[in-house]
């Protein structure tokens, strides 16, 4: 009798694995996070204050950077600065925020409201209402 053959191993990764040209320092990630901000608005306000693991800030700053390599550049310092200057990355997060934003506020009216009409209300549509005249 032959034996089972074993399990496959699941060739599934989590993700892709992104290759980092410069790899950024916990400090300049820090930095770098406080100067220029999110690219997409905040959705849940954290305490201040409140202890934050160094892999979560990790995770955090290539959630916020997703493409470093291409927007920012290392100087001779040691210090990571925009391609396109500071005026340019500034602008261009705080668009990004905005689109984000809006389509957040979409998002959470339909979940909301739902595909009824704000006019098909019950207290609309009751006959005991009373309407002033």
């Amino acid at each position: 009798m032959k034996a089972p053959a074993p399990a496959k191993k699941s060739t599934n990764t989590r993700g892709k694995y992104v290759k980092r040209v410069h790899p950024v320092s916990f400090d300049e990630m820090k930095r770098l996070m406080r100067v220029y901000g999110p690219i997409k608005c905040r959705r849940k306000v954290k305490l201040v204050g409140a202890f934050t693991k160094d892999t979560s800030i990790k995770r955090k700053f290539y959630r916020w950077f997703p493409d470093f390599n291409e927007r920012f550049e290392l100087t001779p310092e040691g210090w990571f600065l925009p391609k396109f200057g500071h005026e340019y990355e500034m602008k261009y997060r705080e668009a990004m925020r905005m689109s984000d934003q809006k389509v957040l506020v979409k998002k959470r009216c339909a979940k909301r409201c739902g595909p009824k009409s704000f006019f098909d209300t019950p207290a609309m549509n009751d006959s005991t209402v009373s309407v002033p005249l």
